[in-house]
């Protein structure tokens, strides 16, 4: 709370009410289960968060909460496993309220659910090793969201700004690779912070993102990325549909419904709206025999059909509108009809590729492949029985940490900073 009201004070009210609300209706689901009053105490629960979700995404102009995404899909969690019996309802407000309002996660994320935070709590215990441990992850996250997106950001957001996207098919094709690595690196990084922060006080955070890049379908970029959103959704959205399967259609229509619901969630527009059904139609495909076959082929295959998907669906997430995204297709696709110069004050300043956005695109191209995590752990683990050697490389790590962190620090420190790009989601 004193996380909420540090940032906003204006919207204490609202998480306390949210916190209280929430707790009060698991009370009554467990209470009278078994009767009627349980079930219609879950509807009102559901119902009462996704309103209020709703209608802070329509009035965001007055000030969206910090993370109220979260934080409801959080609640709603909390009461469908209550109500399925999945999780006990703590009769103590302690426990819970630590669950909903553990500060790193309330930012971006990840959605944890009750039954892996409670556990936890009974024997909440930090020693220096998790205090190490996390303070690197946090380091590492940082420096993905200051050094490398906000970096890439830099050649990434004044293109989207134009009225239209009057770029070469060059410039097209290395600002979309650019985005891609730049919504990674800023929802990857904000996620490292809350594992690493989680870890520093004794608490073990879900994973989110396992190399997203090197999905080999659709389904599979959904296993690797937000894996934490992907399982709410799968788990109280798209299972209850498949019990009531439509015949002949039922599960692809399933997959469009979910992922237009996952895009709504991201935004109540055209664009979200396409990006989701993109990533629906591709799985609906997938979910068919011919689709099973297709992606079952040699894994480079899987990965080129994959990576299209994302990247187009990408064109669609970033872009303000779907006419803006339809010409960046055409751009990329080699056609450059009706491509008009502007005025030169509607295209100043554009991106300038300097020294250090090619530095964050070559790091970023390596970082997202799993290269990058074997790299970090022969450094930190290096092969061989040399203490002398081991030490050497573990300190070296250590204090490339420093340099990053002290890097780090001064880019967020410069008028560069940018907020995160899903913490308005």
């Amino acid at each position: 709370m004193l996380f909420y009201a540090w940032g906003d004070p204006r919207h204490v009210p609202l998480v306390l009410g949210l916190t209280l609300g929430t707790y009060g209706l698991a009370r009554g689901i467990d209470h009278w289960r078994g009767r009627r009053a349980s079930p219609m105490l879950l509807w009102a629960g559901i119902l009462v968060n996704v309103a209020l979700l709703i209608a802070y995404k329509q009035l965001s102009g007055s000030g969206y909460p910090l993370g109220l995404s979260y934080l409801t899909f959080q609640a709603i969690a909390y009461l469908i496993e209550v109500h399925r019996e999945r999780v006990p309802n703590d009769r103590s407000l302690l426990p819970f309220s630590f669950y909903l309002l553990l500060f790193p996660k309330i930012p971006a994320g990840p959605i944890a659910r009750y039954g892996q935070i409670r556990a936890q709590i009974a024997s909440l215990r930090s020693d220096p090793i998790d205090v190490a441990e996390g303070l690197r992850r946090f380091i590492r996250g940082l420096a993905k969201k200051a050094l490398l997106a906000d970096t890439l950001g830099r050649l990434v957001d004044p293109i989207f700004l134009l009225p239209s996207p009057i770029i070469p098919t060059a410039w097209a094709w290395l600002v979309l690779v650019s985005y891609a690595l730049q919504v990674y690196f800023d929802f990857s990084g904000y996620s490292d912070m809350a594992i690493g922060l989680g870890r520093m006080l004794g608490v073990t955070l879900p994973e989110n993102f396992n190399f997203p890049y090197m999905s080999r379908s659709v389904a599979d970029f959904w296993r690797r990325w937000h894996i934490s959103l992907s399982s709410w959704f799968r788990d109280f959205v798209f299972y209850p549909l498949e019990r009531r399967r439509l015949k002949w259609i039922g599960q692809p229509l399933n997959f469009l419904i979910v992922f237009l619901l996952v895009g709504l969630w991201h935004g109540q527009t055209r664009n979200f709206a396409i990006w989701g059904l993109i990533h629906g139609l591709a799985l609906a495909f997938e979910s068919t025999a011919i689709g099973r076959k297709s992606v079952e082929l040699a894994a480079p295959i899987g990965r080129i059909y994959a990576l299209s998907v994302i990247l187009v669906g990408w064109v669609f997430f970033r872009s303000p509108t779907p006419d803006f995204a339809f010409d960046f297709l055409r751009r990329l696709a080699g056609d450059l009809g009706g491509l008009k110069p502007l005025p030169f004050q509607m295209t100043s300043p554009l991106p300038i590729i300097e020294p250090t956005i090619v530095m964050a695109l070559l790091a970023g191209l390596v970082l997202s492949l799993p290269v990058g995590k074997w790299l970090q752990s022969l450094l930190r683990e290096p092969p061989g029985d040399q203490p002398a050697v081991r030490a050497a490389l573990r300190l070296a790590y250590d204090v490339g940490m420093l340099a990053l962190l002290l890097a780090s620090i001064a880019a967020t420190a410069s008028s560069a900073f940018a907020p995160g790009i899903y913490a308005r989601f």
